[in-house]
């Protein structure tokens, strides 16, 4: 409940799609709402014309449309619907429409816009109560909420046990070790959706592979060829902002489809 915001002046770390959430709440409760962000982000409105936007964003990718297609249809709805958001006060993305995780947010280009949430850049330092940000600029706060994403980690395992590089377990689809057949991660990934369906798929692509592996089939033992090399040509032509955030990132709608063609291709 926002009861511990109430009356409070409130710092809000991070400007991802939890921080942009908290952020709108402390606006509505807290005497004073600040969100530091790292960096500006495109912001994509809940609803277009009364559908949820995952829903059209789905569609264009079942048409099959080109990435910097999808990028000039989703930037028309942002301008007709919230409008860019420099105009309300938000800072300018410092990057391409679907090169980071989507923030999908209806309300915080309002809260801006009427003053009551101000956004500030990354944080120099803290110095008991007081916050000193990059811009030189500095401000007291009761609460300070971090809504900076996860440290990735596995305490129950060793790190070697998991082919880890660059600060992720290197699996081949996120899922299977390169080195292993009694080793798989299901759910971890980020993706740009809902994960339950995704982590369905994967769950049915592991049994099928294990599967596989008993009745020593030839399909299996290529997929396992590919494994063994962890080729990762299914990320569907993206780039991501380099950031810690983006370690687990998938797109959705090319990575469910490879799921499902591998479990298929797999008998």
């Amino acid at each position: 409940t926002p009861d511990v915001l109430v009356g409070k002046r409130v710092l809000v770390v991070g400007g991802g799609n939890s921080g942009c959430d908290l952020a709108v709440e402390a606006a509505t409760y807290a005497s004073r709402a600040v969100q530091s962000w790292r960096r500006g982000y495109p912001i994509l409105p809940k609803f277009f014309k009364g559908k949820p936007i995952d829903e059209c964003g789905e569609r264009l990718l079942r048409w099959r449309l080109p990435l910097w297609a999808r990028r000039v249809a989703s930037k028309l709805i942002i301008r007709w619907v919230i409008g860019p958001p420099e105009l309300s006060g938000l800072p300018r993305p410092d990057h391409k429409l679907f090169e980071s995780h989507p923030i999908i947010n209806s309300r915080i280009h309002d809260r801006v816009g009427h003053g009551d949430l101000t956004i500030k850049p990354n944080i120099a330092r803290l110095d008991g109560r007081c916050v000193h940000f990059v811009d030189g600029t500095s401000e007291e706060f009761d609460v300070i909420i971090y809504a900076t994403g996860f440290k990735l980690s596995f305490p129950f395992i060793d790190t070697e046990q998991l082919h880890w590089r660059d600060g992720k377990p290197d699996l081949y689809l996120n899922i299977f070790h390169p080195e292993r057949d009694d080793l798989f991660c299901i759910g971890l990934i980020q993706p740009d959706s809902g994960q339950w369906g995704i982590v369905d798929d994967q769950a049915k692509l592991v049994a099928r592979y294990l599967k596989g592996l008993q009745e020593r089939s030839s399909h299996t033992l290529g997929f396992k060829q590919l494994k063994d090399r962890n080729d990762q040509a299914w990320r569907g032509g993206r780039t991501y902002v380099d950031s810690p955030r983006h370690r687990l990132e998938v797109e959705h709608f090319s990575y469910r489809n490879e799921l499902k063609r591998r479990t298929k291709l797999l008998g």
